[in-house]
């Protein structure tokens, strides 16, 4: 799962899925982008399900209550935790996992465990990286069930066809909303850490029509046959959400996802790709607690670049632990939430249970099923629907270490209790 560091020097690190390609950060002038869109990525055909329902979900519990205004906290034991494993965290972090920002725990709809490190807070926005690939994955899901999207076999050349250069491959036409979510459109990879080519990123970000550049390369294989970690894909599903709904897709997840949650986006950076950043962009990048880049057209990022504080991350979590429903509204089409996060491809170099869903990873930890939304360097947000549990890692993706998530698999799971 690459990373989104932008507007940074080009620097990739091979790492396993969910903490891959990374670059540095926005801090260096030039290349902005071009990290962002490799670090964007994540790593890991793909079964189909069309999903249009907006049912509640059978999935969730009956909760007490709900996040939107704020997360209520707990004791660990209160909520079926030990809470000297937990404590020890405080500690144990910064001495293993160095590169942590920011760990959360929620168990049963309660934060039970929340640290921040190396000066951040629960204010601050964090890097998400690839993370943003699950999120446009949900607005996806949302356009679909409000039938702006009438299904996943619904082709680009059909909703992209204003887009489509002169000359593009004639296969590019047929592939579908579904091959660009599962990653299996046969676009060519552009994540080092997955053996694509990174200079694909590169050029992307040289070019002034994004969508064109995308739209003009050639297929490396044929549509629905094989699995290709893309950035490419992910940003054309960006594209796809701003053209159905007729709004930005920073416009569409206002309204009808982090609104719903509770998630202010009301003064959002949003700085434009095409040129250098300035001194000045890159610092309002670095402060702001909440950002969306937008390529050289005004389409928002699809592959990476959000920003958004630890416990907004959570909330998005907790809303697909509970099957895309939020207190009595059904967000994300529960079908859909499902196909989301099941394996369309089996990809056993993740780990036991390792696929790819929808813009979502999936793995096992321990003998339990889980899915992941994630990000260059270790970002994540793990959703274990057996246990009831959400966990939230930020980190600095620039100390390329991406052995944060083992304290999921060593610490944290094994510290419930009931």
């Amino acid at each position: 799962m690459p990373s989104l560091s932008t507007w940074r020097t080009v620097t990739t690190v091979a790492g396993r899925p969910g903490g891959v390609t990374r670059q540095e950060s926005w801090r260096l002038l030039g290349v902005l982008l071009v990290c962002l869109l490799v670090a964007a990525c994540s790593s890991p055909d793909g079964r189909r399900a069309t999903a249009t329902s907006r049912q509640p979900s059978a999935a969730p519990t009956q909760r007490d209550y709900w996040p939107t205004a704020g997360w209520r906290t707990a004791a660990p034991s209160q909520q079926g935790m030990d809470p000297q494993v937990l404590d020890d965290l405080d500690t144990q972090v910064p001495e293993r996992y160095p590169q942590v920002r920011s760990l959360l725990v929620v168990r049963h709809g309660y934060l039970v465990y929340e640290h921040y490190w190396h000066g951040f807070d629960a204010a601050d926005g964090q890097e998400l990286h690839s993370i943003t690939k699950s999120i446009i994955s949900a607005l996806v899901g949302i356009a679909l069930g409000d039938h702006d999207l009438k299904g996943l076999d619904q082709t680009v050349g059909e909703l992209l066809a204003a887009h489509l250069p002169k000359g593009a491959d004639p296969r590019l036409g047929t592939v579908t909303v579904q091959q660009l979510l599962t990653m299996t459109a046969g676009l060519p990879g552009d994540d080092q850490s997955t053996g694509g080519d990174v200079r694909l990123s590169t050029r992307l970000f040289q070019s002034h029509d994004w969508l064109g550049h995308i739209l003009a390369r050639p297929l490396a294989d044929k549509p629905g046959t094989s699995f290709a970690y893309s950035n490419a894909s992910s940003h054309l599903l960006s594209a796809i959400v701003a053209d159905t709904t007729g709004q930005s897709t920073l416009a569409v997840a206002r309204a009808k996802l982090f609104g719903p949650l509770g998630i202010n986006t009301d003064n959002a950076f949003q700085p434009r790709a095409g040129k250098p950043p300035t001194p000045a962009q890159l610092q309002a990048y670095q402060q702001a607690a909440v950002a969306w880049p937008r390529d050289p057209q005004g389409y928002h990022f699809g592959f990476g670049g959000i920003k958004l504080p630890a416990r907004d991350l959570a909330k998005f979590g907790y809303l697909y632990l509970n099957g895309g429903r939020w207190n009595t509204t059904q967000v994300v089409p529960a079908d859909y939430v499902r196909a989301s996060t099941q394996p369309h491809t089996d990809l056993p170099w993740v780990g036991a249970g390792g696929g790819y869903g929808y813009q979502w990873w999936t793995r096992h930890v321990g003998q339990h099923d889980s899915f992941v939304a994630a990000g260059s360097g270790g970002q994540r947000i793990l959703v274990i629907p057996d246990l009831d549990l959400v966990v939230v890692l930020t980190t600095d993706a620039q100390q390329q270490l991406v052995n944060a998530e083992d304290l999921v698999d060593q610490t944290i799971t094994p510290a419930v209790t009931g």
